[in-house]
């Protein structure tokens, strides 16, 4: 393989990688905003189901479903902190293979 293959190579599988992240991104983003407006709309859920039966407020179980949602919102932070990091890491990765690939090219 000469080392325009090569760098080709490379270059292709970086794209590669991009697009299959890209796409766990949408769904990322599809799920994060499902989940929110899963939680909004059960809390809305339980209001309103205590204010047309007269009840009071759960405030136990509403405190719990707040806390629930801090803690998605705490995971959804790690993983976007997880998903930055391996950009970053394919990155480098890349620009050392190109950086390395280039220096082969001078040579010949």
């Amino acid at each position: 393989m000469n080392i325009n293959d090569k760098i080709s190579k490379v270059e292709s599988d970086h794209q590669v990688f991009r697009r299959k992240v890209a796409e766990y991104e949408l769904d990322y983003q599809d799920m994060k905003r499902d989940a929110k407006r899963l939680s909004e709309d059960l809390t809305d859920l339980i209001i309103s189901y205590c204010h047309n039966h007269h009840q009071e407020l759960p405030m136990l179980e509403l405190c719990q479903l707040e806390e629930n949602r801090d803690n998605f919102e705490k995971r959804i932070s790690r993983f976007e902190t997880r998903l930055s990091q391996t950009y970053q890491e394919e990155n480098k990765l890349y620009n050392q293979n190109m950086e390395s690939l280039e220096k082969e090219k001078k040579k010949v």
